[in-house]
């Protein structure tokens, strides 16, 4: 069965065989095996990186009625479960295959409406009367979802959205059904750099057993996956080892902690002598005047940001990277398009990657400048950008491409220099 889709997803049952070819230039997607009806069935469905988008696709953040919000979704996932039935009809699924999708759809739905439902809570924390115009209590229509598919039973864990549905849980609705309840204390733990110690002290609160350890090991991971390196969660890590010391998932939450280890002791050491910040680049407004200084020798410019993921992946490159450049006489800039309060992160980060070459924070006339020169189609103030973007220059300054090869494309092929400059 072939699929033309971004993505693909499966639902996996011990002992049975499953093959699946992909062809990620089509977006191709080939699966055969136990279910492969229901699998190409599965992989239809909505799959959002987060419930949230799929509700703001479905415009149910705006419906002012719960039991409105409630229809919609009940009805959705019949609509889902009744061409699953037709399957199960048919034979062309198993019983056990349908029970799991059932699994997987209520926790689904389920995450959806109380997510909505906990929007509009967000939106009336000072009031703590949590009573819609219609005279809903949002809190009395959380308390019925949560209820009917409880967040800490050991079935819904199967689904691959209940770590989602959890965390609401545990993060929001715990914290507002508390009698002392007040939105500065949980404003106050991010501001101190404890939000994650709470969550992680609510869960013990709100879950038990296996589901319990399941998402402390999942909110550890996911976390340390996001590659904030946050101090606070070396310490939660180490409990969780004491708690758990047979965990099957610590194995794979350890090497996310250790590079968080080694980026605290990394940014404890001064920078590199290879390390230099433009001179004055808080007054710099334009990309024309970040490259005026540097005239002279050709420029690989990376434009980035600490909270860009993908930029920090190609940081990876780096060392190599910087070798090729040298042997070609190419001069690095890093312009980060960080805002002022991520000024002591942006520094950070350059130690920790070992970023050397010159060095850019932008200001907001710099940051338009790039938006616009990104874009150049763009008209208005919402201009489209995305990052890692790399430029390169030349000796005159003259702009020669204006979307480079990456720093592991490079890597992966070094002729491609010659091409880029």
């Amino acid at each position: 069965m072939k699929l033309t889709i971004p993505s693909a997803k499966i639902l996996v049952e011990p002992g049975n065989t499953y093959r699946i070819v992909m062809d990620i230039s089509k977006k191709d997607v080939q699966i055969s095996g136990a279910n492969e009806k229901g699998q190409m069935l599965y992989t239809s469905l909505p799959n959002p990186f987060y419930i949230g988008m799929e509700a703001d696709k479905l415009n149910l953040k705006k419906d002012t009625s719960l039991f409105s919000i409630h229809a919609k979704v009940e009805e959705l996932k019949q609509s889902d479960l009744s061409k699953f039935r037709e399957l199960l009809d048919k034979e062309d699924i198993s019983q056990s295959f349908f029970d799991l999708i059932k699994i997987d759809r209520d926790c689904y739905y389920a995450s959806l409406e109380a997510g909505v439902s906990l929007s509009k809570l967000h939106r009336m924390p000072e009031t703590k009367q949590f009573v819609l115009p219609s005279g809903e209590n949002v809190l009395d229509n959380l308390r019925k979802i949560y209820t009917q598919y409880p967040p800490n039973s050991e079935q819904l864990i199967f689904s691959s959205f209940w770590c989602e549905y959890a965390e609401h849980y545990v993060k929001d609705y715990s914290l507002f059904i508390k009698e002392d309840f007040d939105v500065q204390k949980t404003r106050d733990l991010y501001e101190n750099g404890m939000i994650h110690t709470s969550v992680i002290n609510e869960s013990k609160n709100s879950l038990t057993g296996k589901v319990l350890e399941f998402f402390q090991a999942t909110y550890l991971y996911f976390t340390s996956l996001h590659a904030d390196h946050e101090k606070e969660l070396i310490a939660l890590f180490e409990q969780f080892e004491k708690d758990y010391p047979n965990s099957e998932y610590t194995r794979y939450i350890k090497p996310l902690i250790n590079e968080i280890v080694l980026y605290h002791q990394a940014v404890e050491k001064p920078f590199a002598e290879n390390v230099r910040f433009l001179a004055g680049y808080e007054n710099i407004c334009t990309l024309e005047e970040a490259i005026k200084p540097l005239k002279g020798k050709k420029i690989y410019i990376d434009i980035w940001a600490t909270w860009c993921g993908p930029c920090k992946r190609e940081f990876k490159h780096q060392q190599e990277l910087k070798k090729m450049l040298d042997r070609q006489n190419i001069q690095q800039l890093y312009i980060s398009i960080d805002m002022d309060d991520q000024d002591l992160k942006w520094k950070e980060c350059i130690k920790f990657y070992g970023l050397s070459g010159t060095h850019i924070r932008a200001n907001r006339d710099l940051s338009m400048d790039l938006y616009k020169l990104f874009d150049k189609k763009a008209k208005g103030p919402d201009y489209n950008m995305s990052i890692p973007w790399y430029i390169t220059v030349d000796e005159n300054g003259n702009t020669v491409k204006e979307h480079a090869k990456t720093p592991s494309e490079i890597v992966s092929n070094p002729e491609i220099i010659k091409e880029i400059f």
